[in-house]
């Protein structure tokens, strides 16, 4: 399979041996040599490419990077291209170190710049985590003494990696293990094989190291990794410290970094996930790599080989019948400890911890931890739900709303009803069925007569709120409905579907309105504006379209999400827009009358980055301080609108929540499909 690099393609997929793109014409062979076979990775300045090189005659593989950004004048473009040629030459030298990927070449094409990397033969971290579990702590003390040097070296080159986690660091794969170790990995879990198992990989996001506050568009790094100075655009050397720091402490737990850390203690809680506690000196210096500031962290990887060099201190363990305190220290463990460090630090080891096997690789991952569930439970929350209103018939729940009374909650339910329940005590009302399969959406109009439903059976149902009588059946849709919403007059129903189609009707009458097929590709999102004018579409292509849905005009396309967005929200004032996608952020988009911002991400807030999986849901308080988005994880969080400040962090459900306000005070309703609806308090 050919891949088009062009960005704005729309079938990128071609045949093997293409040469032109079938979609949009675009050379398929990169400066005529390189053909991409498909995308390794993406974010909003840089696509990673696998591709190989058709002008040699092994045509080996390679690592294509693609840099697009947004036109610039002249002279912004002449200083982006000395600047990427700067960053080219660094990276070549850099390219010398057998951790660090070669750079084979750079070019710009049609206004994109490309780097070309050597290949790594392997897998990453963050797979071998996923496939065999935790890492014990003698596997972190090799990670680090192979890492650190690397990064030492890339600091004395003047340049900061600026996105160091597992999936960016690579176990070199090798022809074979030794058959010496064969049998004994429980004595040493190091599988033997070239001295450079561990290479370091991606250097696309690199910082120069003088390059000072950088701008926001051009902020790099992954948000569970980065630290706190890198995500406001003053990226240090230190930073990749607390990168480095994170990523040790991710394998330790295999717990998401955002779940380690205690918003509002402001604390780190990763100690309290471990299944084996660590020694004490690995302990304190995985804490001073990941403090928050940067004055209290490490402020060279120097000072962190100097505190390595004597290895572990004894871990404490306290047992509480009797209260004894052991300490544990495995000779074994020592041993391979010391054979292990003494490749890469200054101070030669006791010769009591000398071991005749060498050890000189990856570890091999294969600590099996407890179910990630065990973990969640006990995680840190805010604040508590003020209730949890549970299905005795273990019911899951697809969508929740609240009615504008804000006594009752609405929810679609997988058996194919809906339920109305009373909020305070959560008491069944009623149950209303006519679904032949789950309900997707529910909506209550905003005058509180009419309750909407739609269902993966391609149906809209129209319900009585105060009888429960079934109104009308809407049957327009070929395939399951994504979504329902209201028009603030409660005349109006828009619906989306997975027939790609969005559909506008009447309330009264039922009447089919307006049908929009095949223009926005798949939308799984809909919401309309307070001032009755502006529907706002959100695509799985990353896109959110604003229609001016009684002209039919396309008012503005909103482009800065990566991956599909799953949900809309528009702030009671209908100044903003927040929009939720699979790309784990939340983004805040001007749509007010006074913007006149044509470009695609030119009405662009913020990015409010704490997700750790994929966004759900959305949905602002009455008053539009606050923001609340949920994820397919369970997790909650709340942000100020004022400052984009994340106001803290909601865990109780096991699995993914949908979100509504109740209208009349400042509690929050999720529903789950762990079966529960909770009620939080957001404030006295």
């Amino acid at each position: 399979m050919s891949y088009c690099t062009n960005p704005n393609c729309q079938n990128p997929q071609n045949l093997d041996r293409a040469t032109v793109c079938k979609s949009c014409e675009s050379n398929l062979l990169l400066k005529g040599r390189y053909r991409v076979f498909h995308t390794l990775g993406q974010s909003l300045a840089c696509r990673t490419f696998l591709a190989v090189d058709e002008d040699q005659p092994s045509q080996p593989r390679c690592v294509i990077q693609q840099f697009c950004g947004p036109a610039a004048a002249a002279d912004g473009q002449n200083q982006q291209n000395r600047t990427f040629r700067g960053s080219a030459s660094v990276l070549d030298e850099l390219g010398k170190h057998p951790q660090i990927p070669k750079l084979l070449a750079s070019f710009e094409v049609e206004g994109c710049q490309y780097l070309v990397q050597e290949y790594i033969e392997g897998r990453n971290l963050a797979d071998r985590l996923s496939e065999k579990g935790v890492v014990k702590e003698i596997q972190i003390w090799y990670l680090l003494s192979e890492l650190l040097p690397v990064l030492q070296f890339v600091h004395e080159h003047q340049l900061i990696h600026g996105d160091i986690k597992p999936s960016n660091i690579i176990h070199r794969k090798t022809p074979q293990a030794s058959p010496a170790l064969a049998g004994k990995e429980d004595i040493h879990p190091l599988p033997q094989e070239s001295a450079s198992g561990l290479v370091l990989v991606d250097f696309g996001s690199a910082i120069p190291a003088n390059s000072g506050p950088l701008k926001t568009e051009t902020v790099t790094g992954s948000a569970e990794y980065a630290a706190p100075e890198q995500i406001k655009g003053q990226a240090i050397k230190s930073s990749d410290i607390y990168s480095l720091g994170v990523t040790c402490i991710h394998l330790l737990t295999g717990m998401s970094p955002f779940d380690l850390f205690d918003i509002k203690a402001e604390s780190w809680t990763w100690r309290h996930y471990l299944k084996v506690p660590v020694s004490a000196r690995l302990g304190r210096i995985l804490d001073k790599m990941v403090q928050r500031e940067p004055s209290k962290r490490y402020r060279s990887v120097e000072a962190i080989l100097t505190d390595m060099k004597y290895g572990p201190a004894p871990v404490e363990v306290i047992l509480s019948k009797p209260k004894w305190t052991v300490a544990v220290w495995a000779a074994s463990t020592v041993a391979l400890l010391s054979a292990v460090l003494g490749v890469r630090l200054p101070s030669p080891a006791p010769q009591a911890f000398t071991s005749s096997e060498p050890v000189s690789s990856i570890p091999d991952i294969r600590f099996n931890p407890p179910p990630m569930q065990d973990f969640r439970g006990e995680a840190s929350q805010s604040r508590p739900a003020v209730r949890t209103l549970a299905d005795r018939d273990k019911n899951p729940v697809w969508a929740v709303a609240v009615a504008p009374n804000g006594r009752v909650i609405v929810s679609g339910n997988n058996d194919g009803t809906i339920r109305l329940l009373h909020k305070r005590h959560g008491k069944v009302l009623k149950v209303l069925a006519g679904h032949l399969g789950p309900v997707w959406s529910v909506a209550v109009s905003p005058d509180g007569r009419t309750i909407a439903s739609g269902g993966a059976d391609g149906t809209i149902k129209l319900w009585n709120f105060y009888s429960g009588r079934l109104i009308q059946t809407l049957d327009g849709h070929t395939d399951g409905v994504f979504s329902v919403v209201f028009s603030p007059d409660s005349q109006t129903l828009a619906s989306v579907g997975k027939d790609k189609t969005l559909k506008l009707w009447q309330v009264e009458g039922g009447a089919e309105l307006e049908t929009l097929k095949g223009v926005f590709g798949e939308v799984q999102s809909v919401a309309f504006s307070p001032d009755r004018e502006t529907l706002a579409l959100g695509s799985s292509d990353g896109k959110i379209n604003l229609w001016n849905w009684q002209t039919g005009e396309l008012k503005q396309t909103l482009w800065g999400h990566s991956e599909a967005v799953w949900s809309l929200a528009i702030s009671p004032d209908g100044q903003t827009l927040a929009s939720g996608s699979w790309d784990k952020t939340v983004k805040l988009w001007d749509i007010s009358a006074n913007n006149q911002s044509q470009q695609p991400n030119g009405s662009l807030l913020r990015t409010l980055i704490g997700h750790s999986d994929k966004v759900k849901s959305l949905a602002f308080s009455p008053d539009g301080d606050k923001l609340a988005s949920a994820d397919l994880s369970g997790t909650i969080k709340l942000w100020r609108m004022s400052s984009g400040e994340m106001a803290g962090t909601l865990k109780g459900h096991s699995t993914w929540v949908e979100l509504a306000f109740n209208p009349q005070d400042k509690t929050l309703i999720s529903g789950s499909f762990d079966d529960t609806i909770k009620v939080w308090r957001l404030s006295p």
